[in-house]
């Protein structure tokens, strides 16, 4: 009987890329404040790991029922349709400021159970509520108003397959190297606030109410202030049949279509106290977007204060008063990818604590916040060293003065 042949052989191979991004995201405090839920601020885009991406952050998360403390981080892939689906694994979590940028993924943060894929319908992976809110609270994560994200990306490479040898097959040693490392890379998002003051002084009061009546305004001239032009309405007689007899007050964005989300205050200012702090007032206590969505781009108070209240107050003398409205709207981003040949600028991964090298100036930040920063040490972590004083304009609401009077 004739030897069997031998069998033919071949071999599957998998294999993975990985790569390293760190987001610094400034002005988190802006972003909580002025970002309802389900809205983000996005990195500047990136390549990791073979693909073009950008990191999503939802300061006050992405889900309706997420809770206070909440934020979101996900992962999109950048560069329209790709041709193939991009199955990869995602960590994302929290880097302490000054410490050092290890190479492998840190045993915290949120990682994705299974390889998720992305494709042309599925964009964005990532987690809806990262649960971060303890340490969002210690100055180790958020310091100088400013957090540092890390975010780790593997992504499977298709399996290659070869003929082989039956007589080599069992001289092939398993591959344990881990997945090829491209360098890391950083990116900052900027986000800044401008705040302003305007007052209105409304003369012959007791006349307004006889030329509007109830639902009618009269308009301030229109101004500008925390980098937008805006209107005072003054309804003398309640903005709505329900609320006659108050009067209201709103504020109104002028000639513009671009959503500007802000927060805003009402007072009225005792006469003679014009350049005084106001002490109290009535407050949007959660952020409105005015725009395109807005159908007569204003918001305000249908019931402000009521009319026998206010002609008995202080506030109204000579059949004057001045109304003050303090104004705080959110700046449009501003990103930045660091480029990787100055990346030791930014980012230490040498091993020897007494390095005093100097790192080189954030010019981005430099331009967002006014105010140029250098730092010691390369031992700093990755753009932790940018500390970010507040110009006036950025103080919190209802702490600013007038800028025009």
């Amino acid at each position: 009987m004739a030897p069997l042949p031998l069998p033919s052989a071949s071999t599957i191979s998998a294999t993975a890329i990985s790569g390293i991004h760190v987001v610094k995201l400034s002005g988190y405090s802006h972003a909580k404040q002025l970002l309802g839920t389900g809205e983000c601020v996005e990195s500047a885009l990136f390549k990791a790991a073979g693909y073009s991406w950008r990191v999503k952050v939802f300061p006050n998360g992405a889900l309706e029922e997420c809770g206070p403390g909440s934020i979101a981080l996900f992962l999109a892939l950048a560069g329209g349709k790709s041709k193939a689906d991009v199955r990869a694994m995602l960590q994302f979590s929290l880097v302490r400021h000054g410490s050092k940028l290890p190479a492998s993924a840190p045993d915290s943060g949120r990682v994705t159970e299974t390889p998720v894929t992305f494709d042309r319908v599925e964009r964005d992976w990532g987690f809806e509520d990262e649960g971060l809110g303890e340490k969002l609270e210690d100055p180790e994560y958020l310091k100088d108003d400013a957090i540092l994200i890390r975010c780790d990306i593997t992504v499977l490479n298709d399996p290659t397959v070869e003929r082989r040898d039956l007589e080599a097959l069992d001289t092939l040693q398993e591959d344990k190297t881990p997945p090829a490392m491209t360098r890391p890379s950083a990116s900052t998002i900027a986000v800044t606030a401008s705040a302003g003051c305007h007052v209105l002084k409304v003369s012959g009061y007791s006349r307004t109410k006889l030329l509007t009546g109830n639902g009618n305004h009269i308009k301030s001239a229109e101004f500008k202030e925390a980098g937008h032009k805006w209107r005072i309405r003054c309804y003398p007689d309640g903005a709505h049949e329900e609320t006659a007899g108050h009067v209201a007050l709103y504020l109104e964005l002028a000639g513009e279509s671009t959503d500007v989300h802000a927060k805003f205050q009402f007072n009225l200012v005792p006469h003679g106290q014009l350049t005084s702090a106001p002490h109290s007032g009535r407050v949007i206590s959660d952020r409105v977007i005015f725009g395109s969505k807005c159908a007569d781009n204003c918001f305000g108070f249908k019931d402000f204060m009521a009319r026998g209240e206010l002609e008995k107050s202080e506030y109204l003398k000579d059949d004057c008063l001045y109304i003050r409205c303090d104004i705080i709207a959110l700046n449009k981003p501003v990103v930045k990818l660091h480029d990787p040949d100055t990346l030791l600028e930014l980012l230490c991964c040498c091993s020897d604590d007494l390095c005093k090298n100097i790192h080189a100036p954030d010019k981005m930040e430099d331009e967002a916040y006014g105010k140029p920063r250098r730092c010691l040490g390369l031992t700093e972590m990755l753009l932790s060293c940018l500390p970010i004083p507040m110009k006036p304009s950025q103080d919190p609401l209802f702490h600013t003065e007038y800028s025009r009077l």
